[in-house]
């Protein structure tokens, strides 16, 4: 024990002049004063091995009573609080406990602290000032005196125990809702909407009763579900089963009829839960639909299942409906300020320019804030072939000038292929605004704006363009639409299908024949996306560094070179074609600003990606996604991928 010590050289000194002794006195032969002197010596080394072995094998035992360390008032205190003391030595070795241990049959003294609860050691590594751990049955809260070595325990097993059963007994309240139902209620004949509540609805039912969930049908096509917090986990562990068995139930039908589901809890105002998981599966359905959106009102949107790409539902009557909403809101505005997003591309200026004509046709004073927004260098060299005539027909400002011009109260806001403030040309001042409308075709997320007055996002459509193709055709006056503009239009269709091989359907190519009619040019719009020879070799090379990832998913990790972002779409949309790639994914520095690590995922439709650049703070749609970062570079980004991939391919596996 170090504290013993400075005792070993007073015991060596006397050792030595005792047998300075002992050899003047065999030098002299006093044989008698030798005995007297070595009999004594025996005796008192035998003891002293004695007591060295015990403080060896038992340590320094201080035993005090606590009335002595704190005072009789402190005792009779923390033993009516049930609290213990621990002091302890530099080696964090206890020295002694007070009674609270031996009552608990704990024996800590001369042992290391960690040797009780592990936890303990985050008291000395961490800066906290209050640590929980568990021994056998009992739950201890320990707490460090920051000027003495002394530790605190309360023994709060009851109070844990009782934690957690008020935890398991929150309320959580959620909505189930059948994708599509409505539109096959309204089409379908009824012996088709009979096999549909049978096959469909009834197992939801039955889901719900095996798990203890209270349910109530609020219309035909969407339930209620109450529940407490226990039984969420459960049905949370097992990823909703009941989503995979409506697919399941649904194709074996032939119905294109998913479920969506939205929980929240964590407060005990039923009104915020109402609106929270209104919002919730609106969002489930907006994102494709086909799972669970779930919410802590005081934290983030979670989301499990979105394995399928949900069927379209936009009907010509709603197309119509949502066109003239947005031209009266138009009419009824002093002025228009279109937004879009940064790094814009062929889809964003193509929506710009169109429904800039479209306010134009209404003579209202119109704004396109992307001047000095970085853009796409394909759509650049296009906006310069036809600089003169858009200069004509358009005005285009900076984003600081639309904030000192915008009335935030009376002018309109469009933001348009976006639907998230943070990446908008009009990021600064999109959340003071009090009339936004969204036009989208991206799945939305929990960044979506909060404040629009009207949204229209469909995240069956290819583009951003095939929309607003579809709403100029659903309106009574005429909109002009010149070949500079079908043509930006048309590369924007052209580009997000990755030229009409992936996200389409017939009302895709059916915008693209009513672009061509108003003047697309198509071989220029070809000519528009070659490549130069430097580019090309640049693309192949990326691919030759392809790595397969289970057998189904192929990766590129470049941590050279740095590129421009449609260059890594284009290796992502290349891969795809290895025979068995569910998804692929290419990582790399770009070209932006700082040269951010940036990664573009595609799937061949099997595969949702989005869910997997959420999770990497990007995202996009089903099959096409993106996320970019200034935290890590392309090694740090592509181990948290495939860590992601991993937890994904375990969550596919439990599902089926």
């Amino acid at each position: 024990m170090k504290q013993f010590k400075k005792w070993r050289g007073f015991l060596i000194l006397a050792f030595l002049i005792w047998a300075v002794l002992e050899g003047l006195l065999l030098f002299h032969q006093n044989w008698t004063s030798v005995v007297y002197l070595l009999i004594p010596a025996l005796l008192f080394f035998v003891f002293l091995y004695g007591f060295l072995r015990d403080l060896n094998t038992y340590g320094v035992k201080t035993e005090l009573d606590i009335s002595r360390v704190l005072g009789k008032d402190a005792k009779e205190a923390l033993s009516f609080g049930d609290v213990g003391i621990l002091t302890y030595n530099n080696e964090y070795i206890v020295t002694w406990a007070s009674p609270f241990f031996s009552e608990k049959g704990i024996d800590l003294v001369n042992k290391k602290m960690t040797s009780w609860i592990e936890e303990i050691r985050d008291l000395f590594d961490d800066d906290v000032d209050l640590i929980t751990g568990r021994d056998g049955q009992r739950v201890y809260e320990i707490t460090r005196k920051s000027d003495a070595q002394l530790l605190f325990v309360k023994d709060v097993t009851e109070l844990s125990t009782l934690r957690n059963e008020v935890d398991e007994q929150r309320v959580v309240i959620g909505l189930a809702q059948l994708d599509n139902y409505m539109e096959y209620q309204s089409y379908e004949n009824e012996e088709l909407m009979a096999h549909i509540n049978t096959q469909l609805r009834s197992p939801i039912v039955a889901w719900a009763q095996d798990n203890g969930i209270l349910i109530r049908r609020l219309r035909s096509d969407r339930f209620i579900l109450v529940m407490n917090q226990k039984v969420f986990q459960s049905v949370k562990e097992a990823n909703f089963s009941i989503l995979q068995i409506i697919k399941d139930k649904a194709n074996s039908i032939g119905v294109s009829i998913t479920l969506s589901m939205s929980f929240a809890y964590g407060t005990n105002d039923f009104k915020l839960l109402d609106s929270t998981i209104n919002e919730l599966i609106e969002l489930a359905q907006s994102r494709g639909g086909d799972q669970a959106a779930i919410k802590d009102v005081n934290g983030s949107v979670q989301y499990i299942g979105g394995n399928s790409e949900l069927s379209s539902t936009r009907s010509k009557v709603r197309v119509r409906i949502l066109a003239q909403s947005l031209q009266q809101a138009i009419k009824e505005c002093n002025a228009v300020y279109i937004a879009g997003h940064i790094m814009t591309d062929f889809d964003c200026m193509g929506a710009c320019l169109s429904l800039s004509n479209w306010v134009n046709s209404l003579r209202k004073k119109v704004y396109i804030v992307l001047e000095d927004v970085p853009r796409d260098k394909q759509l650049q060299e296009v906006m310069e072939y036809y600089r003169v005539a858009l200069e004509q027909r358009h005005v285009f400002i900076t984003p600081d000038r639309a904030m000192q011009m915008i009335d935030r109260n009376k002018d309109l806001l469009l933001m348009l292929d976006h639907g998230i403030p943070s990446i908008s040309s009009a990021k600064e001042f999109v959340d003071e605004c009090q009339r936004i409308i969204v036009i989208d075709h991206h799945r939305r997320n929990d960044h979506f704006v909060h404040n629009a007055i009207l949204t229209y996002v469909e995240s069956t459509a290819s583009s951003t363009c095939e929309l607003i193709v579809e709403m100029l055709q659903n309106i009574p006056n005429h909109v002009p639409i010149f070949e500079a503009e079908a043509t930006i239009m048309y590369l924007g269709i052209l580009v997000d299908t990755n030229r009409f091989k992936m996200h389409t359907d017939a009302r895709t190519f059916e915008a693209a024949a009513v672009l061509n009619t108003w003047g697309a040019n198509v071989k220029l719009a070809e000519k528009a996306l070659c490549e130069d020879f430097t580019h090309f070799t640049l693309k192949h090379h990326l691919i030759q560094q392809a790595k397969p990832f289970h057998q189904e998913f192929m990766i590129v990790c470049e941590e050279q070179e740095v590129v421009d972002k449609t260059l890594l779409a284009q290796v992502s949309d290349s891969l795809l074609l290895i025979k068995g790639c569910r998804a692929s994914f290419t990582i790399a520095r770009t070209l932006d600003a700082g040269h951010p690590t940036s990664c573009s995922a595609r799937s061949d439709g099997s595969f949702n990606v989005q869910k997997i650049m959420e999770k990497l703070h990007g995202g996009g749609h089903f099959s096409a996604a993106a996320s970019s970062t200034m935290d890590y570079g392309p090694r740090a980004f592509y181990d948290q991928l495939v860590t992601i991939l991993e937890e994904e391919i375990k969550n596919e596996g439990n599902i089926a």
